[in-house]
């Protein structure tokens, strides 16, 4: 089964990836685990950070030369489809946010050797470095980053306003992860995982404070595998938090995880378990997952704590996506135009509107397309991807020949593209 592409939790895959250089295949699913197109030059991969602000799309695309694999980042402005590049790092851009009328972003030092927070503003003008570091969130007058300090690693907060002081909020030893999941009103989430105890404990930190505080712990499940564990997602619904913890699988880093619900008053309740999205996909009432294990969608009632069974059928050559409420069912089987229809989530298609979103695009021979969606501000943005799976030198995963973005509207509207 094809997954839907993850969309946010791209910060764990790139960090991982640094940090290492430092020191069913049909087309139906809707739930994403994280492929991995570390072979795809030159385009704006799904995985990557995308921040939709103030009527701009600010977008990383890769770019390889021959000092190395570089990144830019690109804004596009919706209303007149005008593109400018914002900022070019022949070092690689690992991720970015934007605060105020700041982008944040971090990159690699000229030796290759660690990591370094910089920060313009929203043009490019006025780059200037910030500190040693990865970026994990930047909000006003706070700015959050991890660090490896020998053999330790910490996690540390910036006052941008404070003349740049720096505060160390956690330091883990060796053979201890720390790392960031994800930031929700303002509160951002971490995690620790020790592999000789195979825990995994779950913290919030508040913005502006410096003191962590833990929300949960988990052990590996007996007949797990000894993938490290993470948190790949958390979300507050209704005063209740949900998280989202495993371990991604395999050579296709496919996701196997549990998400909980934490109740105010401190409980942990099953949501469910053998989770094939590592996103927490939510909708005002109810929240979807995929059960690899048991083979089949589920709906969970977010008032009632039961999760239901449903059944979305398969169509060769159709993608279908949830986003919370709604739920696109994109066709690719024409050769000459991608339609999008929509639906209610959880249902057998109630109120399906056929043909959405119709996006013109000339198919290329021996190359298999698949679409995913992400919301990114007010946008709902569709990626087409071109694998060409003739090509035996990756292997099952196909090469990735071509990534296509298109900004859409809540009313379907195609509004500008670009790759």
């Amino acid at each position: 089964m094809e997954n839907m592409k993850k969309q946010n939790r791209s910060r764990w895959f790139l960090r991982r990836l640094m940090c290492a250089a430092l020191v069913f295949c049909t087309v139906f699913a809707a739930f994403a685990a994280t492929p991995v197109q570390v072979r795809a030059n030159n385009f704006v991969e799904e995985y990557r950070d995308m921040i939709g602000q103030g009527g701009y799309i600010y977008y990383v695309k890769t770019k390889t030369t021959a000092k190395g694999d570089g990144a830019v980042i690109y804004r596009m402005k919706v209303a007149t489809a005008e593109k400018s590049k914002v900022i070019e790092e022949t070092h690689g851009i690992i991720n970015m946010c934007v605060s105020g009328p700041n982008l944040f972003y971090t990159t690699y030092s000229e030796d290759g050797m660690r990591w370094e927070i910089w920060h313009c503003n929203l043009d490019g003008s006025e780059a200037e470095r910030v500190c040693d570091g990865c970026l994990c969130y930047a909000d006003g007058a706070d700015l959050y980053g991890i660090k490896y300090v020998g053999a330790n690693t910490r996690l540390f907060h910036v006052g941008l306003s404070a003349n740049g002081k720096r505060t160390a909020v956690k330091t883990v030893k060796e053979g201890t992860v720390l790392d960031y999941a994800c930031t929700v009103d303002k509160t951002s989430y971490y995690y620790t995982y020790n592999g000789k105890t195979e825990r995994i404990a779950l913290y919030a930190l508040e913005k502006g404070k410096t003191k962590l505080k833990k929300l949960a712990t988990e052990k590996r499940a007996e007949n797990d595998s000894n993938s490290a564990l993470l948190v790949s997602d958390v979300k507050r619904i209704n005063g209740e938090l949900y998280y989202n913890y495993g371990s991604y699988e395999g050579s296709g880093h496919f996701w196997y995880g549990t998400i909980k619900k934490l109740t105010a008053d401190g409980k942990k309740k099953v949501v469910g378990k053998n989770v094939e999205n590592d996103t927490i996909i939510a909708g005002t009432k109810e929240l979807y997952f995929y059960d690899s294990l048991a083979g089949c969608y589920y709906k969970y009632d977010l008032a009632a704590g039961k999760k239901t069974k449903y059944a979305m059928e398969y169509r060769e050559g159709v993608n279908y996506i949830i986003l919370g409420d709604k739920t696109y069912m994109a066709d690719t089987s024409n050769k000459k135009k991608i339609t999008i229809s929509r639906f209610n989530s959880g249902t057998a298609q109630e109120t399906l509107t056929k043909d959405f979103i119709t996006i013109p695009f000339k198919q290329k021979a021996n190359v298999s397309y698949s679409v995913s969606m992400r919301q990114v501000g007010i946008y709902n943005m569709v990626c087409v991807t071109g694998t060409d799976f003739t090509d035996q030198s990756y292997g099952w995963h196909g090469n990735v020949v071509s990534v296509d973005w298109y900004i859409t509207d809540g009313a379907g509207t195609v509004l500008g593209s670009f790759r």
